[in-house]
């Protein structure tokens, strides 16, 4: 008779919190992609890790925010966010300790108390806040009702507890309470590769663009061709909206668009544990975010 369980937790904050650094935290293992810029993330992903018996299955998910009327990526990654969030069993406030128990946090929480489901308050960053700063964000949660909060730091790898993650590794595992594995044991996400190598270029253009640019462009894929060597070809196009927008990406004389290749092409390749062979290419598409976001579910 087994004893093996499973739990779906929603990993849910204000953008920029730090929900995708502790996800790959607690996978060991970087599933998804991380920047500075807010609404890096703009599809929920699962990432999947095993703990003793249970199966932590943990959705990823876009900042929660209040997108504008006229912005329809906006109105997009926020719905993704909420529907991503019903389909959990328990949800993980994460909050950037820096910021505290801020309006937005406020507004996020009272919204995430209509949804009913039993929430745990992460405390992620405490590395940037004196101990005195978090001893007083901790005692605001708890006037707010809430008992399980857990304070992490998902950027340092340390040995034993000394971040928190072993904590919350325990905490979550506790929560799993459907039965079975519905997921292979070494499987640490249900994404496919294509998707994860558009997300991995697109990580690598949030990192190398200025601030406004990276939300009007899309990384799509054209081919994704496995050799018989076990090398993999992949052709991936770089809508953008406007024609100096693809200069911008392109860079002088190729440089940017090449630097970017390869650096995705790196990590790719780590990821799929095998050579691959990356082509970049740029195109003018001023109604990309129309057709694309049409195509989702």
């Amino acid at each position: 008779m087994t004893n093996k369980k499973h739990g779906i937790i929603a990993i849910v904050g204000a953008p920029n919190a730090g929900k995708s650094t502790l996800t790959n935290a607690l996978v060991e293992q970087k599933i998804t992609i991380v920047s500075p810029k807010v609404q890096t993330t703009r599809t929920s992903i699962k990432a999947i890790f095993n703990y003793q018996e249970n199966q932590i299955i943990l959705i990823d998910t876009p900042g929660i925010f209040i997108p504008k009327k006229d912005k329809a990526l906006e109105r997009y990654i926020a719905k993704g966010a909420w529907q991503a969030l019903r389909e959990s069993n328990h949800i993980c406030f994460v909050i950037d300790a820096v910021a505290g128990l801020n309006n937005q946090n406020r507004q996020i929480l009272a919204d995430l108390k209509k949804e009913n489901l039993p929430t745990t308050i992460i405390i992620n960053k405490i590395d940037l806040i004196k101990k005195s700063k978090l001893l007083e964000i901790l005692a605001e949660f708890v006037q707010e009702g809430f008992e399980d909060i857990i304070p992490v730091n998902a950027t340092q790898n340390l040995e034993e507890n000394k971040n928190g993650i072993k904590d919350l590794k325990i905490f979550l595992a506790q929560k799993c309470q459907n039965d079975d594995w519905i997921y292979e044991e070494d499987q640490v996400t249900d994404a496919p590769i294509k998707f994860l190598a558009e997300e991995i270029t697109r990580e690598k253009l949030f990192l190398k663009l200025n601030q406004e640019l990276p939300y009007s462009l899309h990384v799509s894929t054209d081919s994704f061709q496995n050799f018989d060597n076990g090398d993999i070809k992949i052709q991936q196009t770089i809508l953008v909206s406007k024609d100096n927008h693809k200069n911008i990406v392109i860079g002088k004389r190729g440089s940017l668009l090449k630097e970017i290749g390869i650096e995705a092409r790196n990590e790719i390749s780590q990821l799929c544990q095998t050579n691959v062979h990356l082509f970049l290419f740029v195109k003018v598409k001023e109604d990309w975010m129309k057709s694309e976001l049409k195509s989702q579910p």
